[in-house]
């Protein structure tokens, strides 16, 4: 019965895939991912935890922009750990396949 229950569940989550498998990112996916690589370059060899998912998932247009946010945690379990939100804004290039960062800040 067990058996059932974890394929039940592995077919459910191969489901909400999204996608998966194909290659083609979405264009949340291209967003966030410029957003998290520009946020590298800011914070340096500081340690951070940004989730990628929900910061895709934020996205929206502003502007002619579009605008991600999510909860970001810097130097995380150190003394030094600080709490967050990344906010971004990107631009799509015109086919679609790239963004850039127009702006980033860490809101706290």
């Amino acid at each position: 019965m067990k058996q059932y229950v974890v394929l039940a569940m592995v077919a459910v989550l191969a489901g909400c895939g999204g996608g998966a498998g194909t290659g083609a990112a979405s264009k949340n996916d291209i967003a966030a991912n410029a957003c998290d690589a520009y946020a590298k370059t800011k914070l340096g060899d500081k340690t951070y935890q940004l989730d990628l998912v929900a910061l895709a998932a934020s996205m929206k247009a502003e502007d002619g922009m579009q605008g991600l946010a999510a909860p970001i945690v810097v130097d995380p379990g150190s003394n030094e750990e600080a709490k967050e939100t990344l906010d971004c804004k990107v631009r799509f290039s015109a086919d679609g396949k790239s963004a850039d960062v127009i702006s980033l800040n860490f809101i706290f």
